[in-house]
């Protein structure tokens, strides 16, 4: 009978433990509990945390860590970037260098090796533009393998920069756009490694005057998303990431709001929502630092294009603004 009641009590709190840690954002939990999972090297979920904190308790009991399956999200929602439900992904990017957070597991990538191209690619002389993807590997549709994750070019957030850095160049703006896959082998500081790419090309490049961190954000399952109609050509939603942790916040924020300015006024009111966080996501690094954040994984691929390409001009006819 003795048994039986503590293996019940021994259930209970594992479910407990594992209910806990799913439900509250990892980012949340602080630096703390990300160390000691780094320095057991013990992949950070649910079950391996359950087990460190039984181990803790009874400490006689063997219990050996579980290594996460490649291809699984945790649990999770958060608030998207269009007033809609996103998932893990959208906790992701409250983290980064600085920020005390940890990130998402690994998630499977798919290896496509028609597109190795990864260096920086440079438009004009003394770039004032710089187009970096911290989770270089988000996809869109029709690339949904890999759960919308692929190390091919097309159909990715690069393929949009792509479309963004074109449009800057036509328009007479300078632009670099780095396409370093900061999340090819996990997610695990990928933020860490972007703000190193950031930081060494702001100093190769000392002309460039704004920084733009290209993701999507993301849907689960099916769920179909919302697009607009602008000029004719159907365009994935966009929204703004701002830090309220930085000290640049202040010029950050001022310079979406300029920006959804000049949408409102020439683009047929085709503006960002701006979202405010409080996670520093290398904002600190640039004075018009802007996380954007261009539809969802469930958007097609020519709505992203056709997005990124009216937002090159609006950023364009800011930047020509003094602004």
């Amino acid at each position: 009978m003795k048994k039986n009641l503590a293996k019940f009590v021994l259930t209970v709190y594992v479910l407990s433990t594992a209910i806990s840690y799913a439900v509250i954002p990892k980012a949340e939990m602080g630096e703390g509990l990300a160390a000691v999972f780094a320095e057991k090297k013990t992949e950070m979920n649910p079950t391996n945390f359950g087990i460190m904190c039984i181990s803790a308790v009874y400490p006689n009991i063997d219990i050996k860590p579980v290594k996460a399956q490649s291809g699984t999200q945790e649990g999770g929602i958060t608030q998207a970037g269009i007033g809609q439900t996103g998932t893990q992904e959208s906790r992701t990017k409250e983290t980064g260098k600085e920020s005390g957070g940890t990130e998402k597991p690994d998630v499977e990538v798919v290896v496509n090796d028609s597109d190795k191209d990864t260096k920086p690619r440079v438009f004009g002389k003394d770039p004032v533009v710089l187009i970096v993807h911290t989770h270089a590997t988000e996809s869109y549709l029709p690339s949904s393998e890999g759960n919308y994750h692929r190390k091919g070019r097309l159909n990715t957030v690069r393929d949009a920069g792509d479309v963004l850095a074109e449009t800057l160049d036509k328009e007479g703006i300078p632009c670099v756009h780095d396409s370093t896959l900061h999340d090819e082998k996990s997610y695990n500081q990928a933020y860490s490694r972007s703000y190193e790419t950031t930081e060494a090309l702001l100093k190769k490049y000392p002309s460039i005057e704004c920084v733009i961190d290209l993701h999507r954000d993301a849907v689960p399952g099916k769920v179909s998303v919302a697009t607009v109609s602008i000029g004719g050509k159907k365009c994935a939603k966009y929204s703004y990431v701002v830090s309220n942790a930085v000290e640049t916040y202040a010029s950050n924020l001022s310079f979406v709001r300029k920006m959804n300015e000049t949408a409102m006024k020439n683009y047929d009111g085709f503006t960002g929502n701006i979202l405010e966080r409080g996670y520093r996501y290398n904002q600190n690094l640039s004075s018009k630092y802007m996380l954007l954040e261009i539809g969802y994984n469930r958007n097609d691929i020519e709505e992203v294009r056709n997005t990124a390409e009216y937002f090159g001009k609006i950023l364009a006819e800011t930047l020509k603004k003094g602004n």
